[in-house]
């Protein structure tokens, strides 16, 4: 009797053991698993498919970039040339060997469902994301003319990640990421160096120089657009902004704010600005900004990469007060009545009173602009 109640007690227990295994089934079915490029796709294509479509073919096959540059896959779209072609009827279905319907189906799931995974697998040089190395990314597209058409067959259009799951923002996070204009030169606080396209830091390199000075609100000015010294573009494939040049050419534009074509009256003579930059000596030379105007000092030629705060000093891009024809006045009468509205006094040292009329183009007297730019004095006439 005892022997048949220890069998009744083991056969209910193998019952609820069973029931709970398969409860856990039913609450937990097993993940499927999922089809990488490297573990499950890549031993076929080396086995079967690459000794045709390799580098020099029309696609690619021999490397997981090559698949996605070359199209033949797209995640998750089931028409996608390389599952057409290895269904049932398809031309490359009989190279894929005595098993290809499975090879088949396997390419069909990794590309639909489990949309191209790569697995663990390296793309890229380890030193890929370090600036200083020769396998930068940055000097890859360097190279290559800045085709970022490459880069978006992974981390697609918009760089958000793409197959690669990996989005670019991660670090680029300005508007317009890879493409963005500090991606390659400036920093989060402008897209002027530093930091320039060989990442200088210094002001001594003819890459960065006197970028800041000029393109930040100092104490003499207000800062100044792109566009004075370069063709500014408004995409990363605009006209003259990636080419064969190396560097940033300096361009002084008739489209330019009317300092670099303002004139300076002189009994009706014209003194106009040609602004000259000598890349030998990294010098500016017949800039209204720095004194080539009526009473200047017109042989100014302030060096590029010379930043110490002499190049832009009170006096420096004209007397204190003006020579010339310019009225024999006390330096401190520029502030208690000619231009009282530009300079002002402040503990028996000059300061710039108003910065937006300073370095403009125009001269400033008694309270009045006048405009002696070029198209001001158009204006002028024509009244």
């Amino acid at each position: 009797m005892k022997a048949k109640i220890l069998f009744f007690v083991f056969s209910l227990s193998l019952i609820f053991l069973s029931c709970s295994e398969l409860k856990e089934d039913v609450l937990a079915p097993k993940a499927k698993i999922k089809l990488t490029y490297k573990d499950d796709i890549k031993p076929t294509l080396d086995n079967h498919c690459i000794g045709c479509h390799n580098q020099n073919a029309d696609f690619d096959l021999s490397t997981y970039f090559g698949i996605i540059q070359s199209g033949v896959a797209f995640p998750g779209d089931e028409n996608s040339k390389i599952i057409r072609v290895t269904q049932p009827g398809g031309s490359m279905r009989k190279y894929l060997g005595a098993d290809s319907a499975v090879k088949a189906e396997q390419i069909k799931k990794w590309v639909v469902e489990d949309s191209l995974a790569l697995g663990d697998i390296k793309i890229h040089p380890s030193d890929w994301v370090d600036i200083k190395s020769e396998n930068s990314h940055g000097k890859f597209l360097r190279k290559i003319g800045y085709n970022f058409d490459q880069c978006k067959q992974c981390h697609g259009k918009d760089y958000t990640g793409g197959v690669s799951k990996s989005s670019c923002y991660a670090c680029h996070s300005s508007v317009g990421g890879p493409e963005a204009c500090n991606t390659c030169h400036g920093s989060v606080a402008n897209s002027a160096p530093p930091r320039d396209l060989n990442n200088n830091f210094s002001t001594t390199a003819r890459g960065v120089g006197a970028h800041q000075s000029h393109v930040v609100e100092g104490k003499l000015t207000v800062a100044f657009d792109c566009v004075e010294c370069h063709i500014k573009p408004v995409a990363l494939k605009s006209p003259g902004h990636i080419d064969t040049t190396p560097g940033a050419e300096v361009i002084f534009q008739d489209s330019s704010l009317a300092r670099h074509k303002s004139a300076g009256f002189n009994i009706g003579e014209f003194i106009v600005p040609n602004p000259i930059y000598d890349s030998g000596n990294l010098t500016c030379s017949n800039t209204y900004c720095h004194g080539y105007f009526r009473n200047g000092n017109m042989n100014n030629a302030p060096k590029w990469n010379v930043v110490d705060g002499s190049q832009a000093v009170c006096g420096s891009c004209h007397g204190l007060p003006p020579g010339g024809t310019h009225p024999k006045v006390s330096a401190t009468s520029c502030a208690t009545s000619c231009h009282n509205d530009v300079v002002e006094l402040s503990s028996g040292v000059l300061k710039i009173k108003d910065k937006t009329k300073h370095i403009n183009g125009k001269l400033n007297l008694y309270g009045y602009e006048l405009d002696f730019s070029v198209e001001g004095l158009r204006r002028i006439v024509s009244r």
